[in-house]
């Protein structure tokens, strides 16, 4: 059964789940406890064996002015285009992406929603994106990190366009992104790695990046996340260079996804942008 809502709120929160549901209970009250309340959640299951989907619907019934469930028969998209899918469906001002096991503190929508708009009273029309820090818990949801930047080596400072080619430090689960960026990067290609790091590609090729160093979620730990702590950083990505045999795939990948951003906005990059994308793309063509 898909339950649906048609009032149109001010933010999206789209939330792809998958055998979730030891901790899913725990986010949805986190959401419920949001300072900010014009929020819709869609969610999307793919093809979870616990109880999750249960769970699921009974959040939704009992706040049906506040959920959008996706009936789709396709299981394992995986979470780029599950995530892609649910970008899809989403029609407000702002969207916002949610892991199933984590838990957002009280003031994330109004704290992301605040820097939002402020970076609109500078950049009017551009795609924008904003993203925060986060505490890194375990699973009892006892404190790792104060910093999940801090405890991943992260600078959100690297947000230029070359940097992002070559690594993500944009973490989903802590993005707000406006409709225009929604507009500009849908659809999600099949070469993309990740839904955020496509996302925050496109945001730096055409538009505007902001971060904010308060945290607004607490990122558990618990050796099962579809995606942890564990990133495509700068240093990761350097220290795997050391031995290209082992690394031939990761580069692969991230080479076929710039590959595919050249081929969709080739008609709409910067001159110096498009040579950067296309110097990278054919890095695997060169010796060590």
């Amino acid at each position: 059964m898909e339950m649906k809502n048609s009032k149109r709120h001010e933010v999206d929160i789209l939330i792809s789940t998958y055998n979730g549901g030891q901790y899913l209970r725990e986010l949805l009250s986190s959401l419920l406890a949001q300072s900010f309340t014009d929020w819709r959640l869609i969610a999307r299951d793919d093809g979870s064996s616990d109880d999750t989907v249960e769970i699921l619907r009974e959040f939704a019934k009992a706040h049906r002015d506040k959920v959008l469930i996706i009936k789709d028969t396709r299981k394992r998209l995986g979470p780029c285009q599950s995530f892609a899918l649910l970008l899809e469906k989403s029609k407000a001002g702002y969207s916002m992406f949610c892991d199933q096991d984590d838990v957002w503190l009280p003031e994330k929508i109004d704290v992301t929603l605040k820097a939002m708009k402020g970076l609109e009273e500078r950049y009017k029309g551009f795609p924008l994106l904003v993203h925060t820090d986060m505490k890194v818990v375990d699973r009892g949801l006892k404190l790792i990190a104060m910093s999940f930047w801090r405890f991943q080596h992260l600078a959100p400072t690297m947000k230029r366009f070359n940097n992002l080619l070559v690594f993500n430090n944009v973490t989903g689960c802590t993005m707000m992104i406006n409709a225009k960026l929604r507009d500009m990067v849908l659809p999600v290609p099949r070469a993309a790695i990740l839904h955020d790091w496509w996302i925050a590609i496109v945001a730096s090729a055409f538009g505007r990046i902001e971060y904010v160093k308060t945290p607004t979620v607490l990122y558990r730990q618990h050796g099962a996340n579809e995606t942890g702590a564990v990133k495509y950083s700068i240093n990761y990505f350097v220290s795997r260079l050391k031995d290209l045999d082992k690394t031939a795939g990761l580069l692969k990948r991230i080479v076929g996804q710039a590959k595919a951003f050249a081929d969709r906005y080739a008609e709409t990059l910067s001159d110096d942008k498009l040579e950067v994308v296309r110097c990278f793309s054919c890095i695997l063509e060169k010796g060590k």
